[in-house]
């Protein structure tokens, strides 16, 4: 059954109340204001959307806040994982297998697309696709339509389609390493969720979203969150996001063992994060477009002249010219001191949580006169 989508857009002042959203979209920074807009624009609509953004910034979550929304809440909402299928059963995940297809396939199965049907299709990191089902997927997006694997029914696909992706596309375009027609079927909407450290100050809402039923996993009343503890976090680079956040405040309920949550126990918790440091990448960075939602066109005959300047594009005057520019690069000389006074001067440890490179950071040190703050060799 086909659902027919709902006549109609909603306005700015249609958008949902923060309790009604999921954690990872909570806050007031601009470019969450902005996705946010988006979502509730779109949500109503059978238009496929493309979500951009990092790990663990909140495509998940928004994807699924579109099915509650949408004209099919009532259907399925169906997750795929396209980076976490084996190669050799991909097709067979997505679109169903007949009995005999295959060595091991003694009975039919339903894929994930006859899974979905009147419902919503998360097609999650659809980047990491091959060449080869990137085409059988194409083909089942434009006819809506598709076949088991070792099938000659036709079957009618019924399902919004959302994708997401942390890669920048546009760039795999032009390397070759993702379908043009693909690339375009897929980014009829797109919209750019940005990283937890362009948005710190959100940070004291989404703790308190976070708390509640994360104490409630641990087995402990929710303690609260002292402004030393809140300031603790915000010297922190997140480069996993609001799903590190959240791995982050469990971490600290635990080892503060019912205590307050104060700075002690914000460092205490980071400390184990910071044994695997993790380089931030994003779609924004690699992108100056998609930083705003508006996906860069890749080059060629369909797309026309490239819009996409590199990461170099983001370089203020000044800069030293081996550093790309990503973004949390240009911190106020406040916040790079009170990183360097919680890390005792350590500039390695400093420009990890700033999430810049440790060459950039030393050039700020220089720049803002900071030298006091770091110890002599």
């Amino acid at each position: 059954m086909r659902v027919a989508p709902q006549r109609g857009v909603a306005s700015c002042d249609a958008l949902p109340l923060p309790d009604s959203l999921p954690a990872p979209l909570l806050g007031d920074a601009p470019a969450l204001r902005e996705a946010r807009r988006r979502l509730a624009l779109v949500a109503p609509a059978e238009t496929t959307v493309l979500l951009l953004g990092e790990t663990g910034s909140g495509k998940g979550a928004a994807a699924a806040w579109l099915h509650a929304r949408s004209a099919r809440a009532a259907g399925p909402f169906v997750h795929v994982d396209c980076a976490a299928l084996a190669p050799g059963v991909v097709e067979s995940e997505l679109f169903g297998h007949e009995r005999g297809a295959f060595t091991g396939a003694l009975a039919p199965r339903r894929g994930r697309f006859e899974l979905a049907q009147s419902g919503v299709l998360f097609l999650d990191e659809v980047g990491e696709l091959d060449l080869p089902l990137q085409a059988k997927l194409l083909r089942a997006l434009e006819d809506r339509r598709f076949e088991r694997v070792g099938g000659q029914r036709t079957l009618a696909l019924d399902a919004r389609v959302v994708a997401a992706t942390h890669r920048d596309l546009a760039a795999a375009v032009r390397e070759g390493r993702f379908r043009r027609d693909l690339y375009f079927r897929l980014c009829v909407f797109a919209i750019a969720l940005p990283p937890l450290r362009a948005r710190l100050d959100d940070l004291p809402a989404l703790v308190a979203a976070l708390l509640p039923g994360l104490a409630r996993r641990v087995g402990i009343a929710p303690p609260a969150a002292r402004a030393d503890f809140l300031a603790a976090l915000a010297a922190h680079a997140w480069p996993g996001n609001v799903r590190e956040l959240a791995n982050v405040l469990e971490r600290a309920l635990l080892l503060s063992e019912g205590g307050p949550l104060d700075a002690a126990a914000a460092c205490a918790a980071l400390a184990d994060a910071a044994c695997h440091p993790v380089e931030p990448t994003d779609v924004a960075s690699a992108s100056p477009d998609a930083a705003w939602g508006r996906p860069p066109v890749p080059a060629g005959p369909v797309g026309g002249p490239a819009r996409y300047a590199g990461a170099h594009a983001l370089a203020p005057a000044g800069a030293p010219p081996a550093v790309l520019r990503a973004p949390g690069a240009d911190e106020t000389p406040e916040r790079i001191a009170t990183v360097l006074r919680a890390t005792g001067g350590n500039v390695s440890r400093a420009a990890r949580r700033l999430g810049v490179a440790r060459s950039t950071l030393r050039w700020q040190i220089e720049r803002h006169g900071l030298h006091d703050l770091v110890p002599r060799d």
